[in-house]
Order: structure tokens, then sequence, then C-alpha cells
């Protein structure tokens, strides 16, 4: 039987008031989850898929890198306009998945290779389109570490649970994950008041995708109303992200590694279960055999 296609009232209840609304930051929160609702109603009515849509938010991102690319003020509000479709397309395409019933562990892969492939196209379009405006090779070498940077700073988590993946398949036994229903790891704290964290968690913030997005769409506007300083503010943007992002990156690798910080999140997130021996004996050694083989969920 046919599922009828969803009214815009029933997308709002499902994403504007279920249990993830207030997930995520401000710009989706605010501005892409309300009015992607819109591009759902019109995705599911003409077939799309969320696949699809991953894919055209992808294209939007790698235009909009080419056109920051082009050194030119046209090109730069284009590209900062393309950035915002790109990040609203990825609102939709989970609206959709959730919608169709399709979202699953496929659909989470080619939203995060569509991430860093955006992120890392945006840091260096920013560098070379001042190469191009200026004629000063220079600034695609500062893009290319804004890249970098960027780029590093998003793959810490991706590295960290590829990680834990390696203690999980060599083991024979069972682990219990202390995730979902309130057995999760606390999320990132606030802004510190006080201590090296004040000048830090800005930092780190100024680099994450929503905030570069903001930044490049306030300097858009500016480049309309006064292109001189516009480009003096994208030479310091690119500049200053050329030093902040790869420091940012290498401290935060380096901290992590120094203080254990990926062994002590796994011990958290997976617990060993004891295990009946034949003798009525229990021990905390994981063990599996057979169709047990992998970890067991139970948040």
């Amino acid at each position: 039987m046919t599922v009828p296609p969803p009214t815009l009232a029933e997308l709002r209840r499902r994403e504007l008031h279920g249990p993830d609304a207030r997930i995520g930051n401000v710009l989706a929160r605010r501005f892409a989850r309300p009015t992607a609702i819109y591009g759902t109603w019109l995705a599911v009515r003409l077939g799309l898929s969320a696949h699809q849509l991953t894919v055209a938010s992808l294209l939007a991102a790698l235009a909009g890198a080419v056109c920051l690319a082009s050194g030119t003020r046209p090109g730069f509000v284009a590209g900062a306009v393309l950035g915002l479709l790109a990040f609203w397309l990825d609102r939709v395409d989970g609206q959709v998945a959730r919608w169709r019933g399709t979202a699953g562990l496929n659909g989470v892969y080619l939203d995060y290779m569509m991430h860093h492939a955006a992120t890392m196209s945006q840091g260096f379009g920013l560098g070379f389109g001042l190469a191009a405006r200026t004629g000063t090779l220079g600034w695609a070498a500062a893009g290319a570490l804004v890249s970098a940077g960027w780029m590093f700073l998003g793959l810490q988590n991706d590295c960290r649970y590829k990680a834990f993946f390696q203690p999980l398949k060599r083991s024979s036994g069972v682990f219990r994950v202390e995730g979902g229903a309130g057995g999760r790891p606390a999320p990132a704290p606030s802004w510190p008041r006080r201590g090296l964290g004040t000048l830090t968690w800005p930092a780190y913030k100024s680099c994450e995708p929503h905030v570069v997005l903001m930044t490049l769409l306030g300097l858009a506007s500016v480049s309309m109303v006064g292109p001189t300083f516009w480009e003096w503010a994208w030479q310091g943007y690119v500049a200053g992200m050329a030093l902040l992002a790869p420091s940012l990156a290498t401290a935060r690798i380096a901290r992590a590694v120094r203080k254990g910080a990926v062994e002590e999140e796994f011990a958290r997130w997976f617990r060993p279960e004891p295990i009946e021996l034949p003798h009525g004996t229990s021990t905390g050694r994981p063990h599996l055999t057979g169709c047990e083989r992998s970890a067991r969920m139970d948040g």
C-alpha cells in the first residue's frame, strides 16, 4: 500500500516538535530545520531519495568552493549562498530519510563523506580565491593550511571511533554499550569562565562549519557595501584561520594522545559483560562464539 505524501503540518509535528527538535547548532535549529520542511515536502512529491539529496548538497558545496576560488565579488557572494544551500539540503536529506524510513548507516556514511569533502574544498577555495584576486600565490598555500586544519579537526571524531573498532573486532567477548538512554558520555561543556578554556573554546567554535558559513555570509554582505574593507577582512580571515585551524587540530590530537582520551572514552562506552562458565563460575572477560561475535547493543 502506497503511503500518502506528508502534509506540511505532519512534517512540522515530526521534525519541529519531536525529541530531537532542540539538537544541533543555532543555524540548524533557527533556520535550516524549519525551512527544510518545505524542501522535504517537495522532495517527497518528486520521488527524490535521501541519497540523491545528499549528493545534491555535496554538488552545491563544491560549486560554492569553485565560486569562492574565482576571487571575484559575485563569486564570493555566490559561494556563500551555495554553501548555505548545501547546509540546507543537508537537513532536507535527513528529513526525507526519516519520513521514508530509509535512515541507516549507509546514509550516515555518505553524509560524513560529504561533510569532509565540503569542508576541505571550501577552505582551499577561500585561499585560492585570494591568490587569483591578488596574484600572490602564498594565499593558495594559506588556503591549503585552512583546509587541512578544518579537515583534521573534523576527522578526529571519525578516527577515534574507528580506533574503537580495533579492540571490538579482536575480542571474542560480549560488550554492553553505555549509550543512548542516559549512559552516554556527557556532551562538551559550555564556554568556561576561567583558565585557558576561555580562549580555546571560542577558537574551536570559530572553526565549526556552521560558524564558518555564517562568517562567509557576513563577509558576502560586507562585499556589497564596502568592497575594500571586504577584501581586507577576507585576507585577515584566511590568514587567521591558516594559523588557528592547524594549531588547534595539532593541539587537540596531542592532548588526546597525552591524556589517553581515546582509551578513557572507550572504557566509558564499552563495558565487558561477565560470562557464565560451564561450572557456574563467571568471568568479567568477554567471550563470544558463533553468531554472537559482535558487540551487543544494550543501551
